[in-house]
């Protein structure tokens, strides 16, 4: 018996099991597209318009929020009153204020469903690290929007998490305690509190739209708005929520009071929840290794090794002088403004390029590898270095063979 049979096996590494694990999302989000093509015709399948509907949620949260936002008083005798107003003493007020509710639900699961879907399908690596990064962003940004737009009911929910988020903060090491004073703006909590809390809600909020224009930043043709059918759905879908299940507050608020249960919002109050098992410093913790992980995503490696990345990732794009022509084509389809036209020093070399006077230049800081371009050039001045022509018609003849 040989020694190399007694060998022990190596393990499976960390990264190779993270690769067969996403593999197999890939396969499974594939399937389902394939599966939903088969409902709708592919230019509605509304997976490939999560981005656009994140940003027609937002869209009417911001309409929605500048109508209650002319009722709404910052202060703890008048913001329980002025949303019981809202609901009950303003025409539609109710409806709006339903609407603006599952608007923001609808927003979260609309970005939640764009960050997996892109990241199941390696829509992240190389330049496209700045849309991921300013989507984890608006991710953040909106989760904690979302957060202080419960406080601002001022009901007896509103207090108690007021009060597990007020000893989150002072279980932060070392500004904890100061945090918790500047959120308070004294030493308990007070007008000046909820006119915090408003600010907390309206500047983050309008952070969002500075958020969205670097998310779109490096793309050249964005998807920032669903079709039509899609548009009235969802429109349709939180009025008839807000008319069906409206949004309610509960008792009014008392500062210091203890409650020992409350209606829990799994897309905002989640780590609120997570308090009646683990203490505030290890919540903490948890949610920023969460924050910090899927910030990482980019720059934490792909799920292959380069050799085994095949027409996914052949190199950045290359100019063919000879045969460029000048003609923008490649220009304007690239989706990631990887493209630039510059003044042509000389002419080309084929009969085509002959008198060109602009060139084509690939910026390989922005380059995803994705071959677009390739396919919008009619004069093969574009290629792949490492998945050229002939690669693929022998790729496509083994194929055949087999």
């Amino acid at each position: 018996m040989s020694l190399a049979a007694n060998a022990p096996r190596p393990a499976r590494s960390a990264r190779g099991r993270y690769g067969r694990f996403m593999t197999a999302l890939l396969r499974g989000t594939l399937r389902l597209d394939v599966f939903i093509n088969k409902v709708y015709p592919t230019d509605y399948n509304p997976l490939y318009y999560t981005g656009g509907l994140a940003n027609l949620f937002l869209f009417i949260l911001v309409l929605s929020g500048i109508f209650l936002f002319f009722y709404y008083e910052a202060s703890l005798g008048g913001a329980f009153a002025s949303v019981r107003y809202i609901t009950e003493g303003v025409p539609y007020g109710g409806i709006v204020r339903g609407i603006h509710r599952y608007a923001a639900d609808g927003f979260i699961v609309a970005v939640l469903l764009h960050l997996f879907r892109n990241w199941f399908t390696d829509r992240y690596l190389f330049s496209r690290d700045n849309p991921w990064i300013s989507g984890m962003f608006l991710l953040v940004f909106g989760g904690f929007v979302g957060f202080t737009g419960y406080q601002l009911v001022w009901d007896e929910r509103a207090g108690v998490i007021t009060g597990l988020f007020l000893g989150m903060l002072r279980g932060i090491p070392l500004v904890g305690a100061a945090l918790a004073r500047v959120f308070l703006g004294g030493e308990g909590i007070g007008d000046s509190t909820l006119v915090r809390v408003l600010f907390l809600h309206v500047a983050p909020a309008s952070a969002l739209y500075v958020m969205l224009w670097w998310h779109y930043l490096r793309v050249r043709h964005p998807k920032i708005w669903p079709p039509a059918a899609w548009v009235l759905f969802c429109l349709g879908l939180v009025v008839l929520l807000a008319g069906v299940i409206p949004a309610t507050s509960g008792p009014a608020a008392t500062p210091g009071a203890e409650s020992t249960s409350f209606p829990v919002d799994v897309f905002f109050l989640l780590p609120f929840w997570l308090l009646n098992w683990f203490p505030a410093v290890l919540v903490v913790g948890l949610l920023t290794i969460i924050a910090v992980l899927g910030f990482a995503i980019p720059y934490a490696g792909s799920r292959e090794r380069p050799e085994a990345m095949d027409v996914r990732h052949a190199g950045v794009a290359q100019v063919i002088d000879g045969n460029c022509t000048g003609c923008e084509l490649c220009y304007y389809d690239c989706p990631y403004n990887a493209i630039v036209m510059v003044p042509s020093p000389t002419p080309g070399l084929s009969r085509a390029a002959a008198n060109r006077t602009m060139l084509a230049v690939v910026l390989e800081s922005r380059c995803v590898e994705c071959g677009i371009c390739i396919g919008a050039c009619p004069f093969e001045a574009l290629e792949l270095p490492r998945f050229l022509e002939r690669d693929v018609k022998q790729l496509v003849t083994e194929a055949v063979r087999a």
